[in-house]
């Protein structure tokens, strides 16, 4: 499961000159691919975090530290006004906060903002449905199995955004490795399962949570999200 650890590289903006594109990245990759992929993998992994669970004290504190969500790499407009909702509402009541997670995503009752892919793609509308079974052959395709197999659906926003980082982080695994097939199959895979899956119903989600959230931290992590979406869009209009 995710750490919620921060990112740390930076989004390139133009100023610098491109760095050489690897050899080991397809054919007509844009150079800046890797950092892309590395700014995939740590932005997915702290939006995740904060959708599969409420965050506790000790994770609003560290959201709130100065300067901390200043460093987020996307910036988009966006990303830039959620990462600042997201710092302000960390200084809120954390019971506050949990109640606003709980009420969008867990209940009891009606969910303000269903975070499976099913509620919204499904031809019921119901959990467990046709997408997450896609989804849990995507999953086990890379030795990934749901933590909640069979009694929480494996479609979770956050499990897919979790997912989507554990692919990018084997693309420069493998790039690392030398291993140029396992790099062009992995990011072929991330492509698809972005297309086929999270781009697909999760900007509904995130614009769910946006208007129905009733703190600045979750219409922060709803726009963090959506900016999230929006660059992984672009990586996979790339392949």
């Amino acid at each position: 499961m995710p750490t919620g650890a921060m990112p740390t590289g930076a989004m390139p903006t133009g100023a610098t000159p491109a760095a050489p594109a690897d050899p080991l990245l397809p054919p007509g990759a844009p150079p800046e691919l890797a950092a892309h992929l590395d700014d995939l993998a740590g932005c997915s992994v702290l939006v995740s975090r904060l959708l599969l669970a409420a965050p506790d004290a000790d994770l609003l504190a560290r959201l709130r530290e100065p300067g901390l969500m200043d460093a987020w790499p996307l910036t988009d407009e966006r990303s830039r006004a959620g990462a600042a909702l997201v710092a302000r509402g960390a200084g809120a009541d954390l019971d506050a906060v949990r109640r606003d997670h709980q009420a969008l995503f867990v209940g009891p009752g009606p969910l303000l903002a269903p975070p499976y892919e099913s509620v919204h793609r499904g031809r019921e509308r119901l959990l467990f449905e046709a997408p997450t079974f896609e989804v849990r052959a995507a999953y086990r395709a890379f030795d990934r199995v749901a933590p909640a197999l069979n009694r929480e659906p494996d479609d979770h926003l956050g499990l897919e955004l979790d997912f989507v980082a554990h692919l990018a982080l084997r693309v420069l695994d493998a790039v690392d490795a030398g291993d140029e097939p396992r790099a062009d199959a992995t990011l072929v895979a991330l492509r698809e399962f972005l297309a086929d899956h999270v781009l697909t119903w999760g900007a509904d989600c995130l614009a769910l949570v946006e208007d129905r959230a009733r703190t600045d931290f979750f219409r922060g992590v709803a726009l963090l999200g959506a900016g999230l979406l929006a660059f992984a869009a672009g990586l996979v209009e790339e392949g």
